[in-house]
């Protein structure tokens, strides 16, 4: 964990950014938990359930039961938990009709855990009833790991809502008929201020869920002082223990790889400055310690701002952690707007607790992902990559262009990064590719000494051969050892021409004898690597047929070749994943070969309506649900199948763009496709 700190910023500026959500009360906190305060159009409201009341959520169908609780909490002191349900569609409704100003978008968001053995998806739905009827729309989904807090949000756009005449929040969790969850910290809040996670003003008459670490300090609220409303929390130390500490709980609010501020007002009715500190306690299980975060004096009778901030690591883990706040000196004293902010909000931040992809799949084969070099250069990147994967193939970098752009100079800076990083992180690497019909320079094929393209004539034949030769040699030899398996040659069939091969640069001046000799040198330079032939659309009969005929011949002649790449550049549409096992079961049939999955990624492009979000969803349903049959075959043969690559570490990064073809969206959120692999029960079926 690492931990900033900061100097107190001037309190105008803290204010002028905490309160300009404030439309309504100048210099005020919003945070609302009763109907009337709540009820006109508001840009921030709040229910904490600290004043143990469970409202708005409503019991949803009546036969559900709602109860405030202190077993459980994100942050604060209590939460809402939901029992009694009997069917996947019982949880809690709250009509944020009145809460909405229509002429905004807002996000909503609350968190949520459940305490069962397994996986669960909970699903927020919108539910608007204008004069065409009613009708639902999912505005947020997560899927709960056990005993975990998650934040759960969406956004809503209320200006498409003009004319509703109600609008609910349903929440339930529709993997369960029965099982119970709990609910914290509900927020509605517009787009201006979603970088808030929590406020705290006292306004609601309650201690807003601070407690005294002694249990004789008193705290309670009073209009003795406040900044600019009616209340405050008041602290009075017991003079007998003298610790004047209070604590306020966050551990569910805290996600690994963010950083948070604190910022919370003090004053002191002292006749000298006293020092007050504020910054976090944590309990790991074992022991408890405290990390100081700030420290300033506080003037007597002046209001003073206590700011820090903290970075969480991604490997960050506590049982409990609380915000605190202490004087130097036992004294009394009050404390006054409190608030927690996101400062990376907006920012993609992968979830650390994600179950690993490649953990789960140890025992049937490697879990990869083809990356750009930038992901190597990239810290969120790198802990994505390093919990999910254990084979990573170049994009780009260990192609011919990329490694010999001139003839005779080769550039293997970025490829040693490669290497680097995959030995300092215990991650195998494939490398791709050495001989390719595209992203290979146009010098190989040209004469040097007139400038013309090669022919294939026998002068011209041993020019190509014997750059080929030395690319080959040069390359692999570099890597001895340290690439596990190579692509040796890539896309070299065209199921179209009559003999199967592809009318390249290669084959046209040498014909069918580039690809044996380019395994024959391959492997001359690194005996212990596997070599492998890779293509895509092996799902075509036809196609997967030239190959076959490819590999066994040249395992007939005794050429060193140990497997086949299988691409996997596939849609929903096609192939269908009976096409892709018989492939496996065609290329099984060779004694010893190893079957890779080089490329997977599925598009859904062609399928997509622009703007329809709801047919978007059916289609990431459609695209796991391919994705884990395929798996199921995989799995099947894993005797043949020994590794599995992913084309692309997020559907951004991917090269299909604007698609949606992979294991994680932009913002490194896993998709459906992801948990299909891990848990498809929490897939929804429609």
């Amino acid at each position: 964990m690492v931990v900033r700190r900061l100097k107190s910023r001037k309190l105008g500026f803290i204010l002028a950014l905490l309160f300009v959500i404030s439309s309504i009360v100048p210099l005020k906190f919003i945070t609302y938990s009763s109907a009337e305060q709540a009820s006109s159009k508001k840009k921030y409201i709040e229910y904490n359930f600290e004043g143990k009341s469970v409202s708005p959520l409503v019991k949803y169908p009546s036969s559900v039961t709602l109860k405030i609780t202190n077993s459980a909490r994100a942050e604060g002191l209590y939460s809402v938990l939901v029992s009694g349900r009997k069917n996947v569609s019982d949880g809690v409704v709250v009509d944020i009709t009145k809460l909405l100003d229509f002429s905004r978008e807002y996000e909503i968001s609350f968190y949520a855990m459940q305490a069962t053995k397994k996986l669960q998806r909970i699903s927020a739905t919108l539910e608007i009833l204008d004069s065409s009827g009613k009708n639902q729309l999912i505005v947020a989904e997560k899927v709960l790991l056990p005993n975990i807090w998650t934040k759960v949000s969406g956004k809503i756009q209320a200006y498409n809502y003009k004319k509703a005449k109600k609008i609910n929040l349903i929440v339930n969790m529709p993997t369960s008929k029965s099982d119970s969850f709990y609910i914290d910290l509900l927020v509605i809040k517009d787009l201006e201020n979603a970088y808030v996670l929590k406020q705290e003003n006292f306004e609601n008459k309650n201690t807003g869920g601070f407690l005294p670490e002694d249990k004789n300090c008193k705290i309670a609220l009073t209009k003795d002082k406040a900044y600019s409303s009616t209340y405050s929390l008041k602290v009075q130390p017991s003079q007998k223990s003298k610790n004047g500490k209070i604590l306020f709980p966050i551990k569910g609010l805290l996600q690994k790889g963010r950083t948070y501020d604190f910022s919370v007002l003090v004053y002191q009715n002292s006749s000298k400055p006293v020092s007050f500190l504020a910054g976090i306690k944590i309990n790991d299980g074992k022991s408890t310690k405290e990390i100081v975060l700030t420290k300033q004096n506080v003037t007597p009778k002046k209001w003073a701002e206590l700011f820090a901030t903290l970075d969480l690591d991604t490997k960050f883990s506590a049982k409990d952690v609380s915000f605190f706040v202490k004087p130097a000196v036992a004294i009394p004293y009050y404390i006054d707007l409190y608030s927690i902010t996101d400062e990376n909000w907006g920012q993609p931040i992968p979830d650390y607790n994600l179950p690993s992809l490649c953990e789960k799949y140890k025992n049937y084969f490697k879990i990869g992902v083809a990356v750009p070099y930038r992901a190597l250069t990239n810290p969120v990147d790198v802990e994505v990559i390093k919990r999910h994967f254990n084979s990573i193939t170049p994009e780009n970098e260990m192609k011919p262009e990329s490694l010999q752009p001139y003839e005779g100079s080769f550039d293997f800076n970025i490829a040693d990064e490669y290497i680097d990083f995959c030995k300092k992180n215990n991650i195998s690497l494939r490398g791709h590719t050495l001989v390719w019909h595209q992203q290979t320079p146009s010098w190989f094929f040209t004469n040097p000494e007139t400038g013309e393209k090669l022919t294939n004539s026998e002068k011209d034949r041993k020019i190509l051969l014997d750059r080929l030769k030395k690319h080959i040699q040069t390359v692999v030899g570099r890597y001895k050892g340290k690439v596990y398996a190579w692509d040796v040659v890539n896309e070299a069939i065209d199921e179209n021409q009559p003999d199967g091969y592809r009318r390249s640069d290669w084959y046209n001046i040498l014909g069918p004898e580039y690809i044996e000799k380019a395994f024959i040198w391959a492997h001359e330079a690194d005996p212990k690597a596997k070599l492998f032939y890779n293509d895509y659309s092996t799902e075509n009969p036809y196609k997967r047929e030239f190959i076959y005929k490819l590999i066994k011949n040249l395992k007939a002649k005794g050429v060193p070749i140990h497997g086949v790449g299988l691409q996997c550049h596939i849609s929903l549409d096609w192939p269908d994943v009976s096409e892709i096992e018989e492939t496996i079961k065609l290329f099984s049939k060779i004694p010893g070969l190893e079957i890779h999955f080089t490329e997977i990624d599925i598009s859904i492009a062609k399928n997509m309506i622009e703007g329809d979000d709801a047919y978007t969803r059916y289609l990431l349903i459609e695209q796991a649900k391919k994705l884990k049959a395929i798996f199921d075959v995989l799995k099947k043969y894993k005797n043949v199948v020994t590794s599995v690559t992913f084309w692309g570490l997020k559907d951004d990064y991917s090269w299909l763009k604007g698609d949606l073809p992979l294991l994680f969206d932009k913002d490194y959120q896993p998709k459906f496709a992801f948990w299909s692999l891990i848990d498809p029960s929490v897939v929804p079926e429609e």
